[in-house]
């Protein structure tokens, strides 16, 4: 695969997975509103997958070509765009809490599928990539979470 998409592929889905769990655990703590969890992942899928596509573009942008920058940006735009409005799908289908722990699972899933496929490629440990992974994913929405909880202390 080409490096370009490497990138972009890997940025989009990382941060697909880790930011949509993060808004989707921290507004259901803080909320409890399945429309307001909805919005909440429609402005992860679009504006932070503009913004985050933006901020590979001009990083990449120094010393690389062109074509292999906006290469980048479009497959990491396009895949966080993709794979964030998945986790709307369980969202749609069951119950709040049903939901969030079905995407949980799915996105658990993602990043052990991925960190196995990138230790692999880069020779490295293979258990200690996906542990790292997750681990860095559970602090994000863990963190998430307790914001919601002390939102909800403050405003209910």
């Amino acid at each position: 695969m080409n490096n370009a998409l490497k990138k972009g592929l890997g940025f989009g889905l990382s941060s697909a997975v880790i930011a949509t769990l993060a808004i989707i655990v921290g507004m259901h703590a803080g909320t409890d509103l399945k429309h307001a969890v909805v919005s909440a992942v429609l402005v992860i899928a679009f504006a932070d997958s503009l913004a985050d596509s933006l901020a590979v573009y001009f990083s990449e942008k120094e010393g690389n070509a062109e074509k292999t920058v906006l290469l980048t940006t479009a497959t990491a735009f396009f895949t966080k765009l993709i794979f964030a409005l998945t986790f709307l799908i369980p969202i749609f289908i069951f119950n709040l809490h049903m939901a969030i722990w079905i995407d949980i699972i799915y996105g658990a899933i993602i990043l052990i599928i991925y960190s196995f496929n990138l230790a692999k490629s880069t020779h490295k440990d293979i258990l200690k990539t996906i542990v790292l992974h997750i681990l860095l994913a559970v602090v994000v929405i863990s963190a998430s979470h307790g914001i919601g909880v002390i939102i909800n202390n403050l405003y209910h």
